[in-house]
């Protein structure tokens, strides 16, 4: 059994809720991890991490007014781009677009604001293709 760097108690593997602070608003959200059962200190693992990373940077673009991760890949699939393709053409370097579908990074304000005006059809493919 894994024992607590901080108080040699026994550490247990659990899902706990755990509230995340944003811009003054919050949200409760499943934390997988190693727990400590006497002084209640957890120890994530990056893939721990991973696993609640999506949640999180939708919760925080929710905030921010943004398209959450599954809206980017949507409005990316409606306009038949693969991520490598809609990375060379909105710029952001080759693996952006498979950054903001997974979370890693949000997309700039101006870039959402361009995905929202292609997803309603008031700029197209074509439109950014001529002009870049």
């Amino acid at each position: 059994m894994k024992t607590c760097p901080m108080c040699d108690g026994s550490l247990k593997r659990e899902d706990r809720m755990t509230v995340y602070t944003y811009k003054n608003h919050t949200k409760e959200i499943v934390q997988s991890g190693e727990y400590c059962v006497v002084c209640g200190e957890g120890f994530l693992s990056s893939k721990d991490l991973k696993a609640s990373q999506k949640e999180i940077a939708d919760f925080k673009r929710g905030v921010d007014h943004l398209l959450t991760t599954d809206e980017v890949r949507a409005i990316r699939k409606k306009l038949k781009l693969t991520q490598e393709k809609a990375s060379v053409l909105f710029g952001g370097g080759v693996r952006a677009f498979h950054k903001y579908e997974t979370g890693e990074n949000a997309q700039s304000r101006p870039l959402d604001i361009l995905l929202k005006l292609m997803d309603i059809g008031k700029v197209s493919v074509d439109d950014l293709q001529r002009i870049g």
